[in-house]
C-alpha cells in the first residue's frame, strides 16, 4: 500500500491579520520603478541582542536569528504570511513516514565547498546527534536521512511529522558548509553556510559585517552590496543612531514610537507577529512545581497595566499561546486570569503559603526587559511574592534557565513560528528545549502528537486549542502580551519587512541611490 499523504497545509493567518495588525505610523517608505536601487549600496541593522552562537545547531536563542539569517540558508524558507515555501530545495513531498526533498541544482557554500544530498544529510545528521545541538527536538520525529542522489534526500519519519517543512524553515534546516564543521571551524563566531551574504567581519557583541555572495541561489533578491548588524543594547542609544544616520533599520521598544515618529525622515511600523512574551517556567523548582501558585501568578498580573505602561498601548494583551484570531486560538480562553490579587492570595494560602515567598527573579540585562521584570515584580509584591531581580547578559541567562536548571521564572520573548507545533513542541513537550524541566503529562503528549501526525488544517486548529486549554489550566505558561514588532526605517531604504513569525527579512531589501 502506498503511504497516505499528509494535505500540504499551512499556518497562513489571513483571517487573523486585521485583529493582529498592531499600529503603523510616520510617513510611508516610497516605492516604484522610478526609484534607483544602489547596486553597491550598504545597510546597518540596529539589534538590541547578541547573538548566543553563529552556529544554528547550538545558539539557544529565537533572538539569534537576525545574526544567522544572512549567512545561512535553509532547506526550505517562509513567505511573509508565514506558510512554508521553497528554499535550498525547489519541491519536497511529505508523507505519514517520509518527506523527500528535491534540492536546486548548482548550490555551493561560500567556502566553495558543493552543496548537495550529501551535505543536506550531514547537516540533519550533526543537528540530531551533535550533544549540544539546540534543535534536536525540532528533528525527534527523523528517524534516518539519506542521499538517493545528489539531488534527493529522503528522510524516514518515526511518526508523522506535519509540522517538519516548518521546522526545516526555521533554524533547524539552516544548512552549514561540512567541510567547515569537519575541519574543527569555530562555528560559533564563523560562520560558513549558502546564504545570500558571506562573513567577512564578525566581533561577538558588538557587529557583524556581511558581503554579496554572488553564487546564492537567488541573486536577483540580494539587492544590498553589505550588511552590517551592529549590536546597541541600550534603547536610547540605538534610536538615537538611526535619528543621527548612523543606522538605517533598528527594532525599538514601545515606549519609542511617539520620539520616533517625530522625525520625519524616519518610518515606524508594528507588524504584526505571532511572538509572544511570557514568564519561562521551569515547574520542576518549588514552588512553581504547584500548580495553585502558577496560576495564582496568572491572576496576580495586571495584563491592562502592563499594555498602557510598559508596552504605551502597542501589543495586545495574551491570555493564550496563540494571539486572537489566529487558527490556534481558542477564544473560550480569552481572559481566562483576569487581574484578581484576592484571588492570588487565597490560591497561594491554599498552596501553603499565605504570607507569600520569594524567589531570585532573573531577567535579562536588555532595557525593556528589565522594566517589564520590575513591573511584573510590583505586582507579584502586591500579593505577597517578594523577588530579588537579578539581570544576566542575554546569552549567560539563556544557559542558566535551558541547561543549569537556575532559573525558575524569567519575563522572556519567545520568538514567532510558523508551525503551531513549533511553539507548544518547545515549550511544553517532553523534549523541548524550552521546557528545561521535561515535564508533560500524557494528554498534552497525545494532543501534541495527533497535532503532528494531522495534515488537515481545521483538525490541527482543534487539536492545538485543546493543547492551549490543558496549558492553561494548569497554568504552564503566564502569558502577558504579543508586542508585534515595533521597527523604525530610514527613509532611504526600501523593501524591508519582517514576516508572520516575527523575524527580520534583508532580502529584497535596498538603499536608494544618491541623488
Amino acid at each position: 500500500m502506498s503511504p497516505r499523504r499528509l494535505r500540504r497545509f499551512t499556518s497562513t493567518a489571513t483571517v487573523a491579520l486585521a485583529a493582529l495588525v498592531l499600529t503603523a505610523c510616520g510617513p510611508a517608505a516610497t516605492e516604484g520603478p522610478e526609484q534607483d536601487i544602489d547596486p553597491n549600496g550598504s545597510l546597518t541593522f540596529g539589534y538590541f541582542e547578541p547573538a548566543t552562537s553563529l552556529d544554528p545547531h547550538e545558539g539557544t536563542s529565537s533572538q539569534d536569528l537576525p545574526w544567522l539569517l544572512p549567512v545561512y540558508a535553509s532547506v526550505l524558507s517562509y513567505n511573509d504570511d508565514g506558510s512554508v515555501a521553497p528554499g535550498l530545495a525547489e519541491t519536497w513531498e511529505l508523507t505519514e513516514d517520509a518527506l523527500t526533498l528535491t534540492l536546486r541544482e548548482g548550490l555551493t557554500f561560500h567556502d566553495g565547498t558543493t552543496l548537495d544530498a550529501d551535505a543536506v544529510v550531514a547537516n540533519l545528521e550533526r543537528a540530531m546527534n551533535l550533544e549540544t545541538s539546540s534543535v534536536k527536538g525540532d528533528l525527534s520525529t527523523v528517524s534516518a536521512v539519506e542521499a538517493t542522489d545528489d539531488r534527493t534526500v529522503a528522510i524516514e519519519l518515526s511518526a508523522p511529522d506535519a509540522a517538519l517543512p516548518a521546522k526545516l524553515a526555521d533554524r533547524s534546516g539552516m544548512i552549514i558548509s561540512p567541510t567547515a564543521f569537519d575541519d574543527g571551524t569555530n562555528l560559533a563566531i564563523e560562520p560558513v553556510g549558502a546564504g545570500p551574504w558571506k562573513s567577512v567581519d564578525y566581533a561577538p557583541g558588538d557587529h557583524l559585517t556581511v558581503e554579496r555572495f554572488d553564487d546564492y541561489y537567488d541573486p536577483d533578491s540580494v539587492l544590498l552590496a553589505s550588511l552590517t548588524i551592529r549590536l546597541i543594547d541600550d534603547d536610547d542609544t540605538r534610536l538615537n543612531a538611526i535619528r543621527a544616520g548612523e543606522v538605517d533599520v533598528a527594532q525599538i521598544s514601545a515606549a519609542q514610537v511617539q520620539l520616533a515618529s517625530a522625525d520625519s525622515s524616519l518610518e515606524v511600523r508594528t507588524d504584526p507577529a505571532l511572538a509572544i512574551d511570557h514568564l519561562g517556567l521551569n515547574i520542576s523548582i518549588p514552588p512553581f512545581d504547584d500548580p495553585r501558585v502558577r496560576e495564582a501568578i496568572n491572576y496576580a498580573i495586571d495584563r491592562e497595566a502592563l499594555l498602557e505602561g510598559i508596552y504605551r498601548g502597542t501589543g495586545i494583551i495574551a491570555w493564550q499561546p496563540f494571539p486572537p484570531g489566529y487558527f490556534a486560538n481558542d477564544p473560550e480562553l480569552e481572559e481566562m486570569y483576569p487581574y484578581d490579587p484576592d484571588k492570588a492570595r487565597e490560591l497561594l494560602a491554599e498552596a501553603g503559603y499565605p504570607d507569600g515567598f520569594s524567589f531570585d527573579f532573573q531577567t535579562n540585562s536588555q532595557p525593556f526587559r528589565v522594566q517589564a521584570t520590575q513591573a511584573v515584580a510590583g505586582m507579584l509584591a502586591e500579593v505577597g511574592i517578594e523577588t530579588n531581580i537579578i539581570t544576566m547578559e542575554g546569552p549567560a541567562l539563556l544557559d542558566a534557565f535551558y541547561y543549569q536548571n537556575a532559573v525558575a521564572a524569567y519575563v522572556t520573548p519567545w520568538g514567532g513560528r510558523a508551525d503551531p507545533s513549533q511553539t507548544l513542541d518547545n515549550l511544553f513537550g517532553p523534549s523541548g528545549l524550552n521546557n528545561p524541566s521535561k515535564i508533560t503529562d500524557p494528554e498534552l503528549a497525545d494532543l501534541l502528537d495527533q497535532a503532528r501526525a494531522s495534515g488537515d488544517q481545521d483538525e490541527r486548529g482543534q487539536l492545538f486549542r485543546e493543547a492551549s486549554e490543558l496549558i492553561m489550566k494548569d497554568s504552564r505558561m503566564i502569558p502577558l502580551m504579543f508586542p508585534g514588532v515595533t521597527t523604525v526605517i530610514r527613509d532611504n531604504v526600501v523593501g524591508y519587512s519582517t514576516d508572520l513569525t516575527g523575524k527580520a527579512n534583508f532580502l529584497n531589501v535596498g538603499v536608494l541611490a544618491a541623488e
